[in-house]
């Protein structure tokens, strides 16, 4: 698993080992692929295209935590471990909930990783989308985190061309998706608003124990729309 450290799925294993019925069937569904958890709201623009390599998809406004991590070895390398437990302990997974109202929030889908908006090509960033049922307001609903390393922030409508694939997330694979992603892009004469760097937004949308075959990924840039 790349996003939860080994430790972690080890107590997410014992919670579901004395889960309720229900709790083990989402488990089993998990474990097939399936999507549960609430997503961030977009519309697939069907003028577009990509055809089979892409879609573009017009993102509505969402709030989301997120923090920063190093890792000189790529996005999908080093300290990312770390990070996905900071976010965690903010909705409260596996502990107290580390916000100021000691409020525990659902998890969502995906989990974003992406570049930092930094010079330094080793620093990246890790995103949990909050609910907007529970937020409809975004970060001015939000409870503050207790963790000086995770921020709340809200993010803007956005147009994104996204390829989807299956597969266990490894840095090959997503610079191989990545690629073919910004060729088609290039192609179709999309432009990219962010240019300094070809690493692709990722998200991933499963738990670690759901095979590669049908784990639900993505890459995405974020483009000028219209085109």
């Amino acid at each position: 698993a790349r996003f939860i450290p080994s430790f972690a799925r080890h107590r997410i294993a014992a919670a579901a080992a004395a889960a309720p019925r229900r709790a083990h069937a989402s488990i089993m569904g998990s474990v097939f692929g399936k999507i549960t958890e609430e997503q961030p709201e977009y519309a697939v623009v069907p003028s577009a295209t990509g055809g089979t390599e892409y879609e573009v998809r017009k993102y509505a406004p969402c709030c989301v935590i997120e923090t920063t991590y190093a890792s000189a070895r790529g996005m999908v390398r080093g300290d990312q471990g770390g990070s996905f437990m900071r976010l965690a302990g903010y909705i409260g997974v596996l502990r107290k909930p580390e916000n100021e109202k000691k409020e525990k929030i659902s998890m969502t889908a995906p989990v974003f990783m992406q570049p930092a908006e930094s010079a330094d090509a080793t620093k990246f960033t890790m995103q949990f989308v909050l609910p907007k049922s529970k937020f409809p307001n975004g970060a001015a609903d939000a409870p503050k985190p207790t963790d000086a390393n995770v921020r709340v922030l809200d993010v803007g409508e956005r147009w994104m061309a996204v390829r989807r694939f299956a597969g266990r997330m490894n840095e090959e694979l997503i610079a191989k998706e990545s690629a073919v992603l910004k060729s088609a892009i290039e192609r179709d004469g999309l432009v990219r608003v962010v240019k300094h760097t070809d690493v692709a937004q990722y998200a991933g949308y499963n738990p670690p124990w759901t095979p590669g075959m049908m784990r639900t990924n993505e890459v995405m840039y974020e483009i000028v729309w219209p085109a």
